[in-house]
């Protein structure tokens, strides 16, 4: 075996340019195959940060029954939101801060007319430290985020254009009616102080309003419809939410990022499919390069395989020289294209990428990773692959006859 092991290595050698384009076509390969992974993850991950920071917190809870009923009457189950239930929350490990806020149904009066909103009630001190990328939505909304004017109310651009067209043909301030938790409608002044940019797909027609109008607005003083939470280390949120839910009961349900934004989910499960559809088309590529460079190594070397029969070297041992050389290209070619791909990727991570999410208005930094794992299994799947390949050639080596092979037909 040593001594095949050896000749293998001396036939590589020996046809250097074919060598070299095999070699480049799995270094190309390899390389994009590793660097297209870099880049989902990077994307990934930052998609995922994205709506974990900027959306919904790592973990909500609720009063049990909300999700499934939140087109029926969501402000009927309600949940605490007093310093006495967040300390609840907080004395889990991980846990670092709580913030409450109200979905409900609206619409802004200006004048003669009403326009429906979905609206979203918080606290904006409590809110930034769940969703910390959520402030940089905001935009020209520092009396929002400051708590300046105690009836500050943020809307979308489309929202914030429609009622700015309204607002110049009447000099009344905005109103913000909704039907409150007893099925009344109230209504409460408000002041528009800036636009909100959207981190994610969603509706379009959205607003922010300081939770105590809400409560006012909807008779829920003390309570809201979701409290969002933030850990210190993704990785935990399982572990959290089991603590969490046996430490407030059956009364209530907690739901983790991936329960609330299943779309992320669902995004990311298209993406490992179009990126293992991308990485099969390299792969068979780079590894079609390798079968046609073993099959060309046959049919130029039909005197030295004559050679070899006639001196009494078996069959077997023909096939096995070949795929050793097969495998010998396809584990350094995925070497070489590994070591490329995860030197491209680690200078995008160090480097950054601005991009934006589809949905969205805010860009974000991605930063390219490949895990150590992917790049050895890259690499064996490069050499055994090369392997299974090399077979037909190999066996069609095995099938020559001495004598013909020696007339070099």
């Amino acid at each position: 075996m040593f001594n095949l092991a050896r000749l293998a290595l001396r036939n590589v050698l020996r046809n250097r340019r074919r060598t070299l384009i095999t070699l480049a076509a799995l270094l190309i390969g390899v390389g994009v195959m590793v660097s297209i992974r870099g880049l989902m993850n990077g994307f990934q991950r930052s998609m995922v940060e994205g709506v974990v920071t900027g959306q919904t917190g790592a973990l909500q809870v609720h009063k049990k029954g909300y999700l499934k009923n939140v087109l029926a009457s969501p402000l009927t189950l309600d949940v605490p939101a007093t310093p006495e239930f967040y300390s609840k929350i907080k004395a889990i490990p991980h846990v670092t801060a709580v913030a409450p806020r109200i979905m409900f149904a609206g619409m802004v009066n200006l004048g003669d007319e009403t326009i429906f909103i979905t609206m979203q009630a918080v606290d904006p001190a409590l809110e930034f430290k769940v969703c910390p990328l959520r402030k940089a939505t905001i935009v020209d909304g520092g009396k929002f985020k400051d708590g300046g004017v105690p009836d500050a109310m943020v809307v979308t651009t489309e929202m914030d254009k429609a009622l700015k067209a309204k607002a110049a043909l009447t000099k009344d301030p905005p109103a913000l009616l909704a039907p409150d938790k007893e099925g009344q409608l109230s209504g409460e002044n408000v002041s528009l102080v800036g636009t909100l940019a959207l981190n994610g797909p969603g509706e379009r027609k959205l607003g922010l309003v300081r939770i105590d109008v809400a409560q006012r607005l909807l008779k829920m003083e003390g309570r809201a419809t979701e409290l969002l939470i933030a850990v210190d280390n993704i990785d935990e949120i399982p572990k959290v939410k089991a603590a969490l839910q046996a430490a407030l009961g059956p009364e209530y349900e907690v739901s983790s990022w991936e329960e609330i934004a299943k779309f992320v989910v669902d995004a990311r499960s298209r993406q490992e499919v179009i990126v293992k559809v991308v990485a099969a088309v390299f792969l068979l590529l780079m590894l079609l390069g390798v079968a046609n460079t073993m099959l060309m190594s046959v049919l130029e070397r039909t005197r030295e395989i004559g050679t070899m029969m006639a001196v009494g070297v078996r069959r077997s041992k023909i096939v096995a020289l070949f795929l050793y050389e097969a495998a010998l290209i396809g584990a350094l070619g995925g070497v070489l294209g590994a070591t490329v791909g995860a030197l491209v990727t680690a200078w995008l991570n160090l480097r950054g990428l601005e991009v934006t999410a589809p949905g969205s208005n805010v860009p974000f930094i991605m930063h390219p990773y490949v895990e150590p794992s992917y790049i050895v299994q890259v690499v064996a799947i490069a050499a055994t692959g090369a392997l299974l390949f090399a077979l037909y050639p190999a066996w069609r080596a095995s099938r020559l006859r001495p004598v013909e092979a020696l007339a070099g037909g």
